[in-house]
């Protein structure tokens, strides 16, 4: 003989209450997320513009060669008489 189960109204509303809250958890967790996820942008927008100047200032001091360039070896130093 198979027993019957049966549910009430109020486990319903029960299992209802509990899943919304759950759902609101979630919500406030994902507007957190977000938040972070932009803060992080942000973050990533100022390093990359930091590492441009820092790039542009290094290029200024100490520029390198462009391994396309050619270079003249032929020459010889001003220096050297």
């Amino acid at each position: 003989m198979a027993k019957e189960k049966t549910v009430t109204a109020d486990e319903f509303r029960a299992e209802r209450d509990k899943l919304e809250r759950d759902r609101s958890t979630l919500n406030e967790r994902l507007q957190a997320l977000n938040a972070e996820r932009e803060k992080t942008m942000q973050q990533l927008v100022m390093t990359a513009g930091a590492l441009q100047t820092v790039s542009a200032f290094i290029n200024r001091l100490d520029p390198e060669v462009d391994p396309e360039d050619e270079i003249d070896m032929s020459t010889s130093d001003p220096d050297e008489v």
